[in-house]
């Protein structure tokens, strides 16, 4: 059963989006894992383009970074002497508190979904327990466990498997989806009925596997960059 289903979301893919050429979000190449965590963690339920871009971009201007990489080497992690760690992201939060990373570095006061804790403030908390397995650049958290990450991420409340997917998506493992609303909605359309993200999730990654030739991360981004400019 799960291969008709899965072949039926390829084909509403085949029939809705492009695939060819398909390339990535410029997210997903960040230039430290600093701004990969701040995504992942005010990504959920805020509208990514004018929202979690401009606080994104406030945070790297506010302390001199790069967002992304660019060019033709994009595909390659910086040097980790390029890179702000999660030491030195801990560092900001140390030196001016989360008010005021909250009210002059970020100016949001986005909360996790189904919680009273700013996102600002759960960015601070998934930097400490990143840091407590070692992970500290991106070169650490391509080579770490997901396993492991999600162990360390999970025990935080507001912090869901949705936003780690997310996480490790942007750190470069091609294997994971992230089964939000647009992920969920394309689903339910090509199955004609309503199913829980976790099945979304593994419905969408056996559809790239084996019937559309994609990364898994890669057609999540499509199905998500389709379903929001429907909206």
């Amino acid at each position: 059963m799960c291969k008709l289903e899965s072949y039926q979301i390829a084909k509403l893919v085949r029939c809705r989006i492009n695939l060819k050429d398909a390339k990535l979000h410029d997210a997903y190449y960040p230039a430290h894992l600093s701004v990969a965590l701040i995504d992942a963690v005010f990504n959920p339920r805020v509208h990514y383009e004018s929202q979690v871009v401009p606080i994104i971009k406030r945070y790297c201007r506010y302390f001199g970074l790069r967002w992304v990489r660019t060019g033709e080497d994009r595909e390659n992690l910086p040097l980790a002497t390029d890179q702000e760690t999660l030491t030195d992201l801990i560092a900001h939060y140390k030196k001016y508190g989360v008010e005021q990373m909250m009210d002059s570095v970020f100016k949001s006061r986005h909360y996790s979904p189904r919680t009273e804790i700013p996102k600002a403030k759960n960015v601070y908390r998934a930097a400490l327990a990143l840091q407590k397995i070692g992970i500290d650049n991106l070169q650490d958290a391509a080579s770490a466990s997901p396993e492991a990450i999600k162990c360390a991420l999970m025990p935080l409340k507001g912090i869901s498997k949705w936003t780690i997917h997310m996480f490790l998506m942007y750190v470069g493992n091609d294997d994971f989806v992230k089964a939000d609303i647009h992920v969920c909605n394309f689903v339910n359309e090509a199955l004609g009925e309503k199913v829980l993200p976790e099945e979304a999730e593994r419905l969408v990654r056996k559809a790239a596997q084996n019937f559309l030739s994609v990364t898994p991360r890669l057609l999540s981004y499509k199905i998500w960059e389709y379903g929001s400019h429907k909206i």
